[in-house]
C-alpha cells in the first residue's frame, strides 16, 4: 500500500505544473505574463541550483574537497550545459534582441518559445530524480516524503506558469505531458531497480545542473535584466523569494 501511495504522490506533484497553466490563462495580457514569469522562474532556478542541486551532489560526492573527486561533477555540468547549447540547433530559433518592430517582435517570441521548451528538457530529467526522490521517501518514512512533495509541488506551479505563458499547449501537447509524468517515471524507475549507485544519480545530477545553469545564466537572465524596471519583473522576483522561503522551512 506505501508503494501505491509513493506513486500517487510522484502523479500529483507532476499535475502541480497544470495548475501554473491554469493559473496563467487567467492573465489576459501575455506580455506582462511573460515578465512576471520569466523573474519567477529565475529565481525558483536559483533555488534548485543553490538549495536543491548542489547539495545533493554534496551528498552524492562527499569528497568534492578533492580535485580528482570534483572533476567528475565538473565535467558533467559542463556536458549538461553543452547539451542544451546543441539543442540550440534543433530548437526554433531565437534572438534576444528586444525592439519595437513587427519583425523583431516575431524574434522575442521565439526566444520566449525556445526558453519554455529547453526549461521542460532540463526539468524532465530534473523531476525524473526528484520523483524518485519522493517515492523512495514516502516508502520509508510517509511524513517526510509527504513534506518533501509539498515542498516539490510549490516549485512546480510557477514553472508551470512560466511554462504555459511562453508555449502553445496545442502545438506542445506531447513535452508537457512528458513533462507532466516525469516525476511518476522517477517513482517507477526506483520502484523497479530499488536504487541507483551514487556516481550514477551524481552524474545526473550534474548534467541537471548544467542544464539548469544554462536556462537560468543564458536565457532567463537576459529576458531579466531587458525588463529589470517592468513592475510585474519586480512582483515576479518578490514572489519568487517568498516561495523559496516557505519551501525551505517545509
Amino acid at each position: 500500500m506505501a508503494k501505491i501511495y509513493g506513486l500517487i504522490l510522484t502523479l500529483v506533484t507532476g499535475l502541480f505544473f497544470g495548475i501554473g497553466g491554469l493559473i496563467s490563462l487567467k492573465f489576459k495580457n501575455k506580455e506582462k505574463l511573460e515578465h512576471f514569469s520569466c523573474a519567477l522562474s529565475f529565481i525558483i532556478m536559483l533555488g534548485l541550483i543553490f538549495f536543491d542541486l548542489i547539495p545533493e551532489l554534496q551528498e552524492l560526492f562527499p569528497n568534492l574537497n578533492s580535485l580528482s573527486t570534483l572533476s567528475i561533477p565538473l565535467i558533467f555540468i559542463l556536458l549538461g550545459f553543452l547539451i542544451l547549447k546543441f539543442l540550440d540547433f534543433f530548437i526554433p530559433d531565437h534572438h534576444h534582441d528586444h525592439q519595437e518592430h513587427n519583425d523583431d517582435k516575431k524574434e522575442h517570441l521565439s526566444h520566449i518559445h525556445h526558453i519554455g521548451l529547453i526549461t521542460i528538457i532540463s526539468l524532465i530529467l530534473h523531476n525524473i530524480l526528484e520523483g524518485g526522490a519522493i517515492f523512495g521517501l514516502a516508502l520509508t518514512d510517509f511524513k517526510v516524503g509527504l513534506m518533501i512533495f509539498l515542498s516539490v509541488a510549490l516549485h512546480n506551479i510557477p514553472l508551470g506558469t512560466h511554462i504555459f505563458s511562453t508555449l502553445s499547449f496545442k502545438e506542445n501537447k506531447f513535452a508537457i505531458f512528458m513533462l507532466t509524468i516525469s516525476s511518476l517515471i522517477g517513482g517507477l524507475i526506483f520502484l523497479s531497480f530499488g536504487s541507483l549507485s551514487n556516481l550514477l544519480l551524481g552524474i545526473i545530477t550534474s548534467i541537471t545542473l548544467g542544464m539548469i545553469l544554462y536556462i537560468t545564466i543564458l536565457e532567463l537572465l537576459p529576458e531579466l535584466l531587458h525588463h529589470l524596471k517592468a513592475k510585474e519583473t519586480i512582483w515576479g522576483l518578490l514572489i519568487g523569494c517568498l516561495i523559496e522561503v516557505i519551501a525551505v522551512f517545509l
